[in-house]
């Protein structure tokens, strides 16, 4: 039997200023973590501007992504938090 994962952590890279992303949504809370590049991120109907150093936690229910892409590369670790052990 494979253990319950409680977290799933990520490392996303975008270095096509063309490239566009549907929305997102999961269980748990995610947190993300602004390392290289600018950009607008969605999560619900606001959109929050990102840069080098701002963080950003938000409901993974809600429907979120990145939106704008200002300055690339853009790089940033995520974690979503599950709030019960899923499988």
């Amino acid at each position: 039997m494979r253990p319950r994962k409680r977290f799933g952590p990520f490392v996303i890279s975008i270095d096509d200023p063309s490239e566009s992303f549907p929305d997102f949504e999961h269980p748990g809370t995610e947190f993300i973590h602004m390392l290289a590049g600018t950009m607008e991120y969605r999560h619900g109907r606001p959109t929050d501007q990102l840069q080098p150093s701002d963080s950003l936690t938000f409901s993974g229910q809600i429907p979120h992504g990145p939106g704008r892409l200002v300055e690339q590369p853009i790089r940033f670790p995520t974690v979503i938090v599950y709030d019960s052990p899923a499988e």
